[in-house]
């Protein structure tokens, strides 16, 4: 019987950064969401407050991208 031959695998911390990412922007969408949300209901606070997280996880994701990228 033959040996399965097993499938190169990338190094991890690219996939860490990538997996990272996808949960950055995921966190992005859902803190848009909320600004909108809040914006409607005139709750300046939280609006704010979820707007800044959505600015800063997209960017943050965008980062761990780029990364990745160059180390592939």
């Amino acid at each position: 019987m033959r040996e399965h031959a097993l499938a190169p695998a990338e190094n991890q911390s690219v996939e860490a950064l990538a997996t990272t990412g996808l949960f950055l922007i995921f966190t992005s969408v859902i803190a848009v969401a909320v600004f909108l949300a809040s914006w409607s209901a005139s709750d300046t606070a939280m609006a704010a407050l979820s707007g800044t997280i959505a600015a800063l996880s997209f960017v943050l994701s965008m980062v761990c991208f780029a990364v990745q990228s160059r180390d592939n």
